[in-house]
């Protein structure tokens, strides 16, 4: 058991090393502080090549073997479970042979050049002041959505197509053709597979299974909300510079006045505190505001990933992540705010894994993408709950939102529930698409065309990309075969609402969500799959049913349910003070240290919507 135990010890450390190592350098590089994207692509191929290495698969199990063959008792059953982890996290990596390696390396040395440029291009557009500015993918999307002048919406609609034009024309396609031949020189029939089979354990046919009956299922009432826009609007109504502006509504400026984003920091700790949401003693740091230079949407990373060593015991999480608000834009407090809960989400999971490896808690393979995002699209909507709505969303005088306004606010997301999650499903089709074409058809035309007929499949809107080439999800290889892990993780949030208010009756600030959460879907970290947690948690596997019918809901059904929720929240009552996040918070802008919760928490709220105001006023 020794040299098993020593082994193990060794895995650990090693990787850990890895992980901080690439983890300090994405976080450099992808929050603009630093251009050492070289230095990033050797530690990501370090990483890589670590976890994918035959040999260590191999004596890996020449110890499991051994062991499992001893008398049990609670050092032995801990070493196997985690060596078991290992041989998971060797298999989902595994590389094959010195060609497959030597094709990895150059993939990864592409993505990082690849990057590297899309940092330096620049976009602009017609923003709110009316004037032609530099502008982020995050900006154009929000001025698409908020911006009540056509022109300007147009320009940036342009401009986002402009950036799919330079991606087809930047490489990205003789990257696809090379992600393919790795793949087939791994065994499979094309990059797709290979990244669905190894990162999520499911095969095309099986994922496309779920999402072909999400998409019947969706579909009428999908068709229905896109009537109603044409007969409000007329014909130009579904013009892509015009979809999301009509589909956030006319009330949006009023709203605005109760997300202001100097109050997102105090909302999101306040909120997770009284959800029983606890971080484990980890060092957050947090950066909210967009850049430039600054990776295009939220993110989180987990340099040091929390276990519990079996010598050492608890190793407290060091989480980063990320949001891209822009105080000044129209809708930017509570997009802000909804990405701040999205990554905090992901950060509560990566803190709360006990297992005694770090390879059960990362970010990689065989983490699954569904799994991950689990845990943040469950948080990520609870400030569209109609309870969360009356107790937190405040104007500056502290008066809360009229319940007129947060019925409006309920009724318009009902109207566009369906369209708003069957976005979801452009990407994975599209990427399934992508990666089927023979290399000779694969041209930058063909794969724009792509874009626009799975985009006109789905959403019903011709002419339109979906802006799918203008995320990064597709582009870079991590990322890349991902995006179908968030509509499976919104199906699996469903299902998990639907549990809690039948069992509990209510979510908002009720200190049961969050222990559940970390019992259940946390504190196994990859060791348990999406369908294990579900089952732990609500006692079915993934049942895509409760997404569709939260998706088929007239809004007056969706008023009533959630008029039943409050009602049952309030007499509960208010709890005992809630316990601390239990983390070190620190608040950044790039390498500007803005404030931390050393001294206090409400100390910490003051000086971030001081800075906030500050920033504004700039």
């Amino acid at each position: 058991m020794d040299r098993a135990r020593s082994f193990f010890d060794e895995l650990n450390q090693h990787y850990l090393q890895l992980l901080r190592a690439e983890g300090e350098l994405y976080w450099l590089t992808h929050t603009g502080q630093s251009a050492a994207h070289d230095a990033l692509a050797s530690a990501t191929l370090s990483r890589k090549l670590y976890a994918g290495d035959a040999s260590r698969l191999a004596e890996t199990r020449v110890h499991l073997s051994r062991l499992v063959a001893t008398e049990s008792s609670p050092e032995r059953d801990a070493l196997i479970s985690g060596l078991r982890g290992w041989v998971n996290v060797f298999e989902a990596n595994a590389i094959g042979n010195d060609h497959a390696t030597s094709m990895l390396s150059e993939l990864t040395a592409l993505d990082t050049e690849l990057f590297a440029r899309r940092q330096a291009y620049t976009m602009t557009h017609i923003g709110a002041s009316g004037r032609l500015e530099d502008a982020t993918a995050a900006a154009l999307r929000r001025n698409l959505a908020y911006n009540p002048d056509e022109p300007a919406r147009k320009s940036s609609h342009n401009a986002l197509h402009g950036l799919e034009r330079w991606v087809v024309d930047s490489g990205f396609l003789r990257i696809v053709g090379k992600r393919n031949a790795l793949a087939r020189e791994l065994g499979y029939r094309n990059f797709f597979e290979y990244r669905l089979k190894t990162n999520s354990g499911m095969s095309p046919e099986q994922l496309f299974s779920v999402f072909d009956q999400f998409e019947q299922s969706t579909r009428d009432v999908h068709r229905k909300s896109l009537m109603r826009l044409l007969q409000q609007y007329g014909d130009r109504a579904l013009l892509p510079q015009n979809v999301a502006y009509r589909i956030a509504g006319n009330n949006t400026r009023q709203e605005d006045a109760y997300f202001p984003f100097g109050k997102a920091l105090e909302r999101w700790v306040e909120s997770f505190r009284r959800m029983g949401v606890s971080y484990g003693g980890a060092r957050l740091e947090i950066d909210l505001l967009d850049r430039q230079d600054k990776f295009p949407t939220g993110f989180c990373i987990a340099p040091t990933p929390a276990y519990h060593d079996d010598t050492f015991g608890p190793i407290p999480a060091d989480v980063r992540f990320t949001s891209t608000a822009r105080p000044l834009q129209t809708g930017a407090g509570l997009q802000g705010l909804n990405v701040l809960f999205h990554e905090a989400g992901h950060a509560a999971h990566f803190a709360n894994v006990t297992r005694n490896s770090p390879c059960f808690s990362h970010e990689f393979p065989p983490s699954s993408p569904a799994l991950l995002e689990a845990q943040a699209k469950f948080f990520d909507a609870i400030p569209t709950d109609a309870c969360w709505l009356k107790r937190y969303a405040k104007n500056a005088a502290g008066i809360p939102m009229p319940d007129e306004m947060i019925r409006a606010r309920l009724e318009t997301r009902q109207d566009w529930l369906a369209h708003t999650e069957r976005r979801d499903l452009i990407p994975v089709y599209f990427e399934c698409a992508l990666y089927n074409m023979d290399d000779t058809e694969r041209t930058a035309e063909s794969v724009l065309d792509l874009a626009r007929s799975v985009t006109e499949r789905i959403l019903g809107i011709p002419g339109h990309t979906g802006y799918v080439l203008a995320t990064p999800h597709p582009i870079y290889h991590d990322l890349a075969v991902y995006y179908h892990g968030y509509l499976l993780a919104k199906m699996a949030a469903a299902q998990t609402r639907a549990y809690l208010l039948r069992t509990l009756g209510y979510m908002v600030d009720n200190p049961q969500v969050g222990r559940l959460l970390a019992r259940h879907c946390w504190s196994p970290g990859n060791s348990a799959t999406l369908d294990q947690t579900l089952i732990a948690m609500t006692g079915e596997p993934l049942n895509p049913s409760h997404l569709a019918a939260e998706c088929n809901r007239s809004s007056g059904d969706v008023w009533k349910l959630a008029m039943e929720a409050l009602d049952r929240s309030e007499q509960a009552g208010t709890s005992a003070e809630p316990d601390d996040l239990n983390a070190t918070i620190s608040i950044v802008h790039g390498g500007e240290r803005i404030t931390s919760n050393n001294e206090s928490l409400s100390a910490m709220y003051e000086e971030f919507e001081r800075w906030i105001e500050r920033s504004v006023e700039v």
